[in-house]
């Protein structure tokens, strides 16, 4: 995500999440093992991003993916393009001794697999909570606390793009609503409180949407 276009971090990732709402969901919106690729997706969030992609059938995120990598100009995306910032935020990731703040978490996670090298991930969830992990650069993640999750999703409050997205479209509806948490739970009563379609996972398992957005 390029500094002077992004505009990440918006009023969906700042709702904590013992927000008073008006509804509860029920849906099932957890995707608990290693083929998060593959599971489909709840009825909403695919309803969401098969009109965000213009009718495109989005049944996983490995579809969701593919297809924003074809929409987008279909090649992987490089560090130049992750949301980087101007000034320190609560989401950071260590290379190599340097600091890199980012607008929004999982850049920090992308950072570690675009580079192929350990990244040291620091970041907040909606409710204040810090949450740290490691990424090696090789697919695996190591986060603390050990219950954390993730979630992935997009928001349904935002007007949807006039004809194939950019990725700074994409980044402005899909940012806000991709955060960690310390729990399951936490994100489960998050995601049931704010305006986005969204599904949850260990953050342990979710480098491989990171693998599926940067390799060649």
């Amino acid at each position: 995500m390029r500094d002077q276009t992004c505009e990440c971090c918006g009023t969906v990732a700042n709702l904590p999440a013992d927000a008073e709402s008006e509804s509860e969901s029920t849906v099932d919106r957890w995707l608990g093992d290693a083929s998060v690729m593959e599971t489909s997706l709840p009825d909403d969030v695919r309803t969401a991003m098969t009109a965000f992609f213009g009718g495109a059938s989005i049944t996983t995120l490995e579809e969701w993916v593919t297809e924003l990598r074809r929409q987008t100009g279909g090649g992987p995306i490089g560090i130049e393009e992750l949301c980087h910032a101007d000034g320190e935020t609560d989401h950071w990731g260590e290379l190599d001794g340097a600091r890199y703040d980012f607008k929004c978490f999982y850049d920090a996670v992308a950072l570690a697999e675009l580079a192929a090298r350990p990244v040291a991930i620091h970041t907040r969830s909606p409710d204040g909570t810090a949450i740290e992990a490691r990424a090696t650069g090789t697919g695996d993640l190591i986060a603390t606390p050990s219950t954390a999750a993730v979630s992935f999703g997009i928001a349904t409050d935002e007007p949807l793009p006039d004809g194939e997205p950019t990725l700074e479209a994409a980044y402005e509806m899909i940012c806000p609503v991709v955060n960690a948490f310390p729990t399951r739970e936490a994100y489960e009563q998050w995601a049931a409180r704010i305006p986005a379609a969204t599904v949850g996972m260990p953050l342990s398992v979710a480098t491989v949407v990171a693998t599926g957005l940067v390799e060649e």
